[in-house]
Order: structure tokens, then C-alpha cells, then sequence
């Protein structure tokens, strides 16, 4: 692979991450309610999430994904149901105040690992957009190994740093909120933010 191509693949993928979104949505939101570690775990779900549509459109899966509309319909609309949910139970929630960093629902990590990774997976419009760019940029004929770990880790450092970003500002917005009231207005807004993020996946096409 040219630096030229790496390097365009590097922009595009910077743009599209710093580009809000229902993941940054629902990071963000993971951030306000929870704190810091729950909402690394779920960006490291969404990561994982796109390392896999990467591994997939490298592996000339674009096709199949389009075979299989219907299955990822049912996905997207099971990530959108659940972060529904999470937006209702932020809205119901009892305000808790904790010192940050230390929520509740900080332990659980694989849950919100896979609420990200499941968010990403009905999103069918990100293997698309791998599948897209790549051939656009790279000759396929002469793509190896370390081409594409080259590129899995420019994925790594790009979302993973942008969504972990996300994350850490939202986590010192809430420190400031250290009252009952305030708490459950940091819910609500949570709350409100979880909805919109399953709004933005469920009308995605």
C-alpha cells in the first residue's frame, strides 16, 4: 500500500469518526450517566465493530452484506430497541450521587462492550463504506497482511482516540453535577441522548 493510499484511507476514516453519530451519541451519554470506564467499554465495542467490517470488506464481504439485508435490518433495530431502553431507565433512574468514576454500572463491563459492538453491527452502512474506500484507494490484487494490519491499527488509534476523547470530555461535564437535582438532570439529558441515538440508528438506510 502507497502512503498516498494510506494516508487518504487515514483522512476519510478521521472525518467520518470526528463526524457525530449515533456511537459518539451513545458514548457520550454512556459518559454522563455512568462515568468513564462504561463508556471506554462501549467505544470499545464500537471499535471492535469496525475492525470487524474492515476484516470483512477486506475479504470481499461487501456482497454478502447487501444478500443479507434483512439480517442486519433485525440487528440495527435490536440496537436501536436497546438503546431505547437505556434512555428510558436513564429517564426512571433514582439520581445517584457517586464520586466519579465509581458509578454503579461502572463494573459491567461486557454489557456495555457489547451494546457497542452491537450498535455497530446492525449499521450494514459501515461495511459499505470500508467496502467503498478501500477498492477506491488500494489495488486489491496486491493487498497483504501487514496492509491491512496497517490499516486495523490507524483504526485503533484514529476512533479509538476520537471515541475515548468523546468519552473523557463528557466524563469532566459531569463532574460539576454533585447534587440530587443536578443528578437527575445529568439523567435526563443522558436519558435524551440515548434517544436520539436510537433514533439515528432505526432511520439509518
Amino acid at each position: 500500500m502507497s502512503p498516498t493510499a494510506f494516508l487518504t484511507i487515514s483522512a476519510t476514516v478521521l472525518v467520518a469518526a470526528v463526524t457525530p453519530g449515533p456511537a459518539a451519541t451513545a458514548i457520550v451519554a454512556r459518559a454522563i450517566a455512568d462515568g468513564l470506564r462504561p463508556a471506554l467499554a462501549l467505544a470499545a465495542g464500537v471499535l471492535t465493530g469496525d475492525l470487524v467490517f474492515l476484516s470483512a470488506a477486506a475479504a470481499g464481504m461487501a456482497a454478502a452484506a447487501h444478500s443479507m439485508g434483512a439480517f442486519f435490518t433485525v440487528l440495527r433495530w435490536a440496537g436501536a430497541a436497546y438503546l431505547a431502553w437505556q434512555g428510558l431507565a436513564l429517564w426512571r433512574a433514582r439520581p445517584r450521587v457517586s464520586p466519579v468514576g465509581r458509578a454503579a454500572h461502572e463494573g459491567h463491563f461486557w454489557r456495555n462492550f457489547g451494546a457497542g459492538l452491537l450498535l455497530m453491527m446492525g449499521h450494514v452502512q459501515a461495511i459499505l463504506f470500508y467496502a467503498a474506500l478501500l477498492p477506491g484507494v488500494v489495488d486489491f490484487a496486491s493487498l497483504t497482511l501487514a496492509d491491512i494490519a496497517m490499516v486495523a491499527l490507524m483504526l485503533v488509534v484514529i476512533i479509538g482516540g476520537v471515541n475515548a476523547g468523546y468519552a473523557i470530555l463528557a466524563t469532566r461535564a459531569r463532574r460539576f453535577f454533585t447534587d440530587e437535582r443536578a443528578m437527575r438532570t445529568v439523567n435526563r439529558v443522558a436519558g435524551t441522548l440515548m434517544f436520539a441515538a436510537a433514533a439515528l440508528v432505526a432511520t439509518r438506510v
